[in-house]
């Protein structure tokens, strides 16, 4: 049995369409995916052929400049105030664009308050930090940009960075002060430094080390990216100058391939997309003890979804999307109800749902306790991980509607 992600060279052209041809197809460096998690290890970096050892090596010099830069700017503030030690951002819910927040709402001065303190909170390397209550006062000299230690000091994660760019995106339009256009152009240039050289994006950037280095489709977090630059691309943030709607057509063509490429492979056969791949070779690796380097059910619907939106899609877009729904058509599970986040019992008619992790070649459900020992069944993880993680989902079965209908709308786009 042979397993592989498809890996190609990317590269933005003068005039390359917003979902132009795939680049000429070529081996897979010769980069062993590392077993201690160090994804762009320096090592791994110099067995990469000169091109992109070349732009690799400029894109950790910039993420390593960018990372100092956020380290000194609150160093300055907590020396400016005599003190040693900085005061963490306050803890709270991911932040996202409610349907509560229509135009009028943001006409309001609850929306201008929020935007300010949004504002405040953005990292003087362009992103936002996850899971960071904006609900109370700006954020004071000498006070973090997260809560968490010097982790997640800019990320993708838990909707972080887009939906605080969509907020401001609103707040300018209805009060026309320049500080949200001119954060989210900030951000925007954030977007654009944290994608790799291979098209991809990391969960954290600066980077972090670790799992957060690898091409995160985790919880959506690349999705919601390209997402966001199809917005700026297609004029949905109509203050962006043409410039950079042109780069973010340009680096959405980028991620797009990244995408298409990063599909998994088995025996010739497409299947969907791992959580988390290697930046490098674009194989599946693991992240957290529990979640192993496998394919992804939820996520790969959410993958799926974004393809699917993308107008006139070509060729590699339509068959990536054809595999996807024939893989989840293949390994759905039916008669089984999942429930409360750690029972699954057997009822007629339930169903369909799908596990969060396959094994890559058989289609096995994964599960793990945080010994990272892989198991087969539900029950034989210990309570706090059969009780405390989403091992299934039913996402899927929206994706697969969806792409009935997309083959209806798109006769083109038809096997």
């Amino acid at each position: 049995m042979r397993v592989r992600a498809r890996w190609w060279a990317l590269a933005v052209v003068a005039g390359f369409a917003l979902l132009g041809c795939s680049a000429p197809a070529r081996m897979a460096p010769v980069v062993p995916t590392p077993q201690d998690g160090r994804l762009l290890a320096p090592q791994r970096i110099q067995a990469l052929p000169a091109g992109e050892r070349q732009a690799w090596t400029a894109y950790l010099a910039q993420s390593h400049r960018l990372r100092a830069l956020n380290d000194s700017s609150i160093a300055a503030e907590v020396r400016a105030l005599g003190r040693s030690e900085w005061t963490p951002a306050p803890e709270g819910p991911s932040f996202v664009v409610s349907s509560r927040m229509t135009p009028e709402w943001f006409r309001g001065d609850s929306a201008r308050h929020l935007a300010d303190v949004i504002v405040s909170f953005q990292t003087p390397a362009g992103g936002w930090s996850k899971q960071v209550r904006y609900t109370g006062e700006p954020r004071q000299p000498g006070q973090g940009y997260t809560h968490q230690g010097r982790s997640y000091v800019g990320t993708f994660d838990n909707t972080a960075t887009t939906e605080q760019m969509r907020f401001l995106s609103g707040a300018f339009r209805a009060h026309g002060d320049p500080r949200y256009r001119d954060a989210f152009l900030r951000g925007l240039e954030y977007v654009f430094r944290a994608q790799f050289p291979g098209g991809c994006w990391p969960q954290i950037y600066p980077l972090q080390g670790n799992y957060h280095d690898a091409a995160t489709f985790n919880d959506d977090a690349m999705v919601r990216v390209l997402r966001l630059l199809r917005e700026v691309a297609g004029g949905a943030h109509p203050f962006v100058p043409e410039a950079e709607r042109q780069r973010a057509r340009e680096s959405l063509a980028r991620g797009v391939e990244c995408v298409l490429q990063s599909q998994v492979a088995v025996d010739g056969v497409r299947t969907v997309w791992g959580a988390q791949h290697d930046p490098l070779t674009l194989a599946p690796v693991r992240a957290r003890a529990y979640e192993p380097a496998s394919l992804a059910g939820r996520e790969s619907a959410a993958i799926t979804d974004f393809l699917m939106m993308l107008e006139e899609p070509d060729t590699a877009v339509a068959g990536a999307v054809h595999a996807a729904a024939a893989w989840f058509r293949k390994t759905a599970i039916h008669g089984m109800e999942y429930v409360a986040r750690g029972d699954l019992t057997p009822r007629e008619g339930a169903g369909p749902i799908w596990a969060r992790f396959y094994e890559i070649g058989t289609d096995r459900p994964l599960f793990s306790n945080r010994d990272g020992v892989v198991r087969y069944t539900l029950a034989e993880l210990e309570e706090e991980r059969r009780t405390g993680y989403a091992w299934y989902t039913d996402e899927p079965a929206t994706t697969l509607r969806r792409y009935e209908r997309w083959l209806r709308s798109r006769g083109a786009a038809r096997r």
